[in-house]
């Protein structure tokens, strides 16, 4: 049985310097910033790592790098998007030598593949690693998913893989934690665009952009106290940082021109390089990341205030 993961899991971004290599001292400072707020985890190589930009080799060095730094502080999740179930294997294994606690496995992207050669596939990567292992389901950003009945079905067949990156429909998610009897621990995704309908359902946690750490950790806290204060409170946070959450979830390209930008102001990043192709920021989306930072902080800082009252 995997361990008793729970909480907000950022996505790290992924930094380059001028010479499009990764700025190690700015993933340096993401990790730190993040772990200060109080983040329970730390996730790499989902879309906002740009995965998609990067080749095996740096993609093995970044999750080597980003272990170095975490140094065993906060569990460690990486997500495992290799084609082949042989490199879904390698890479696992890569990613356990470096610190990793659990792998996040996204299915191939070859349109068509039937929901049993899905469960195959991941029940005998899953059988290959000696971590724990989650799968991702994102109906709406990758070209194979699985239905809840699929969901279902592999957690029946393979118990050893019983946490769920669940992007989908939260009603959806919320009939795979009914129907698997609560085997699976699911994190939402998409920002949390729809958290607090996760958390209602049984839920453990997000893995975010860290752009809102600070809000949704204390959002997080909240709804674990459990009083009726406390979650209304938590529902309060989620409402003032709904509208930021959904600007920069509009699209991946949007959300690592912008929302990279946001977390660098809060961080302390100075530098932002683009790797190509990249979106072009403008004056105007660049003044909302500006107003999108102040509403964040001030999110937070009611909470706080709420709480010390």
């Amino acid at each position: 049985m995997a361990r008793d993961y729970k909480g907000i899991y950022p996505v790290l971004y992924a930094y380059f310097d001028k010479n499009d290599r990764l700025d190690r001292a700015a993933m340096a400072r993401q990790v730190e910033h993040v772990i200060e707020a109080g983040a329970h985890g730390i996730t790499v190589l989902g879309l906002v790592t740009e995965v998609h930009k990067m080749d095996v080799n740096e993609r093995l060095y970044l999750v080597e790098m980003v272990g170095e730094m975490i140094k065993g502080r906060v569990p460690y999740a990486v997500t495992v998007g290799e084609p082949s179930l042989r490199g879904q294997v390698e890479f696992s294994q890569a990613a356990a030598r470096c610190g990793a606690d659990w792998v996040i496995l996204q299915p191939p992207a070859i349109k068509g593949t039937s929901e049993r050669d899905l469960i195959r596939f991941f029940g005998a990567v899953a059988n290959a690693v000696d971590i724990d292992v989650a799968v991702q389901n994102n109906p709406v950003n990758l070209d194979v998913s699985l239905s809840v009945k699929g969901l279902v079905d592999l957690n029946s067949q393979h118990p050893n893989i019983s946490i769920l990156k669940g992007e989908g429909y939260s009603v959806d998610i919320a009939r795979v934690i009914d129907q698997s009897g609560g085997a699976f621990k699911v994190f939402g995704g998409h920002g949390g665009i729809e958290f607090m309908s996760l958390l209602r359902s049984g839920g453990v946690g997000l893995i975010p952009a860290p752009d809102f750490i600070h809000a949704q950790v204390r959002l997080f806290e909240l709804w674990q106290e459990g009083t009726d204060g406390a979650r209304a409170e938590a529902e309060r946070i989620h409402r003032e940082i709904l509208p930021a959450i959904a600007f920069m979830s509009r699209s991946v390209p949007g959300m690592l021109c912008y929302g990279k930008r946001l977390f660098a102001q809060q961080a302390g990043i100075a530098d932002i390089h683009d790797r190509a192709p990249a979106l072009a920021p403008t004056d105007f989306g660049l003044a909302e990341v500006m107003r999108f930072k102040s509403d964040i902080a001030e999110a937070a800082g009611q909470a706080k205030t709420v709480a010390a009252e």
